[in-house]
């Protein structure tokens, strides 16, 4: 008993002398008088001095009679501390998952291949607004379900999913399905079935099981995002819209304002800013009408441009040919401006200074990706790029512009004066 009590017990006391808290003592009252009483039972006590030591015993309590009646107590001990502490660390886990699932909006789920029976607890019917007992119970063949709660769009992927599970081949295989079920109310949840198969061998069964939550909210907030985002792409197409025609009203201007000019090297900068411009509009002409607000297929642009500025800048086209061999690649547009601008910038050299007087040629412009890194290649076959001037230190605009523009894309720009004037930007997409 000390064990029990932390006390020897000494022959002719009351054992209630040593048990020091009084609810221990009236507990042990209360069952020395059943026993005394006649009755034998079993009870599980806990006894100690502090409430986080206490122990848990398993106290089997028996009559000791004679011919003249009851003459003693039998009890009988057994320690179940360990075993107490284990239930109750089980149910305080159980609870914590329970409330776990509750906040998740989760419930439990079988499925029984053979009959095609599924099995749902309490929560799931909880979750679809109604109960076990108003449902016909816990069971329901997965055919009734489909019928009862499935949405009508959903019954044929569902259908066909949980078919493909049961005959999948895998050690064991998990998928998940979303569908929507109709409340008897008319109303719509959205749920997320977890799908767990455990194929069957030849001591088990195929085992199916798994959750459904409920995920009506979180599909609310997706809608929600979705359509922000719809909201958000249109206002950036209108705002690259609106910019485009801003740079074609600029453009427009620009050419008003040069057939008043005589002089004609200032007819000259109006028409190249005119085409800078022109260059930078369709960039945005491009976003607006591209169903990706960031890139663009910059082979298809240069196409564009290219032919734009051979219309614009060459007289004759029976003298110059232009030839293009680009790859339709996809730029950001936080490349896609510097470099429209280095292409009209080097395109337009070409033809207007790479041949003089009645000189033919041709100018090739190529782009391509070579690894991680993006080719650009404007070359012509004509006078060539004079030896005595140093095009990365050069007093005019555009070759100031090229070399800028192909710092800040993080680019190398080279030329080859070979045959002609040829330059090569090579650049790493900055943005992915």
């Amino acid at each position: 008993m000390k064990n029990i009590w932390g006390v020897d017990i000494e022959i002719g006391k009351s054992m209630l002398d040593y048990i020091s808290y009084p609810e221990d003592r009236e507990k042990a009252k209360m069952n020395f008088d059943r026993v005394l009483s006649g009755e034998n039972f079993i009870v599980i006590e806990e006894y100690g001095e502090e409430s986080l030591s206490r122990n848990y015993w398993e106290n089997i309590y028996n009559p000791i009679q004679s011919d003249t009646g009851i003459i003693g107590i039998n009890v009988f001990c057994i320690d179940i501390t360990e075993r107490q502490k284990a239930e109750d660390a089980l149910k305080l886990s159980q609870i914590r998952l329970e409330n776990a699932m509750d906040l998740a909006k989760l419930a439990n789920w079988e499925f029984d291949p053979s009959n095609k029976i599924l099995t749902f607890n309490d929560r799931f019917y909880s979750m679809i607004g109604t109960t076990a007992e108003k449902e016909g119970g816990y069971q329901i063949s997965s055919d009734t379900y489909i019928q009862r709660y499935v949405h009508p769009d959903d019954v044929q992927p569902m259908s066909e999913i949980i078919e493909s599970s049961l005959t999948e081949n895998r050690l064991i295989f998990s998928q998940e399905i979303h569908h929507r079920v109709v409340l008897n109310n008319g109303e719509i949840r959205h749920m997320a079935f977890h799908i767990r198969v455990i194929p069957a061998t030849e001591e088990e069964s195929i085992h199916v099981h798994g959750t459904v939550q409920d995920i009506t909210e979180r599909k609310k907030v997706e809608e929600k995002l979705k359509k922000s985002l719809k909201e958000k792409e249109v206002l950036i197409k209108e705002i690259h819209h609106r910019v485009k025609n801003n740079l074609m009203i600029i453009s427009s201007l620009l050419n008003l304002q040069s057939q008043y000019i005589k002089d004609e090297e200032a007819l000259d900068i109006f028409r190249e800013s005119q085409n800078r411009a022109r260059s930078m509009a369709l960039i945005h002409e491009r976003l607006y009408q591209s169903k990706d607000l960031k890139r663009i297929d910059f082979g298809d642009y240069i196409q564009t441009l290219s032919k734009d500025l051979y219309h614009s800048c060459v007289t004759d086209p029976q003298r110059v040919e232009l030839k293009m061999h680009v790859e339709n690649l996809m730029v950001d547009i936080n490349t896609t401006v510097p470099l429209g601008l280095i292409v009209n910038e080097l395109v337009t050299n070409s033809m207007k200074h790479g041949f003089i007087k009645d000189a033919e040629g041709e100018i090739n412009i190529d782009f391509h990706k070579d690894g991680d890194e993006f080719v650009l290649v404007v070359e012509d076959t004509g006078v060539g790029f004079p030896d005595d001037i140093d095009f990365r230190n050069t007093p005019t605009l555009g070759l100031q512009l090229v070399n800028n523009l192909t710092t800040q894309i993080d680019g190398k720009i080279e030329l080859n004066r070979d045959k002609g004037t040829k330059f090569i930007i090579t650049f790493e997409e900055q943005y992915r």
